[in-house]
């Protein structure tokens, strides 16, 4: 079995830019939450465009036993991304209803993702569950204000862009490892 460590740690500053994009719109939605409708379907526009380009590149040259998740994810994302730009003030439900899809779709598919990885699946299932939860609230209280819809979008963008810019990190580190084959071993304590 050899590894792809190296090959994604070589583009580790993909993920760095898009926690970092994840963190801006975060702080944003925190400092700014009675923000208007249009801002935030910008912003939700925005960090939906750049993960949907990353979920179909993934669905391009990634794993092929999660490309179709990541296409279809892709897809999904791309979609929600468009509504965002296309009608950002007419409807704070339309908004309220396309990021809670975003983020139930977006965590059952990460958590699926994780199971059937190798190595710390917690942190999948972990961030998905999150990611899951937080767009179940989102949509079972569509009357939500855009107060706390700021805020549950903000929770869950700076959770996310704080695990990848970790996770890039953490990359950038293993981008130049040796691409041998990987011996898995098993220890019972």
């Amino acid at each position: 079995m050899v590894s792809e460590v190296p090959a994604i740690g070589r583009n580790w500053w993909l993920f760095v830019v898009l926690g970092a994009v994840c963190v801006a719109v975060g702080i944003m939605a925190m400092v700014w939450p009675d923000i208007t409708l249009l801002t935030l379907g910008i912003f939700a526009g925005i960090f939906l465009m750049i993960a949907a380009v990353m979920e179909i590149i993934d669905a391009i040259f990634g794993d092929p036993g999660g490309r179709a998740l990541s296409a279809l994810l892709g897809v999904i994302t791309l979609i929600a991304g468009l509504i965002c730009f296309r009608r950002p003030g007419e409807s704070l439900l339309a908004i309220v209803i396309v990021i809670g899809i975003y983020l139930v779709a977006e965590g059952v598919f990460r958590i699926v993702r994780a199971l059937g990885s190798e190595g710390r699946r917690w942190w999948g299932v972990g961030i998905g569950a999150f990611d899951a939860v937080v767009g179940i609230v989102i949509l079972s209280w569509p009357e939500l204000g855009l107060a706390t819809l700021a805020i549950f979008f903000a929770l869950s963008m700076l959770v996310r862009g704080i695990v990848t810019i970790v996770i890039g990190f953490k990359l950038r580190g293993l981008r130049n490892a040796d691409t041998g084959p990987v011996e898995q071993t098993a220890t019972f304590a």
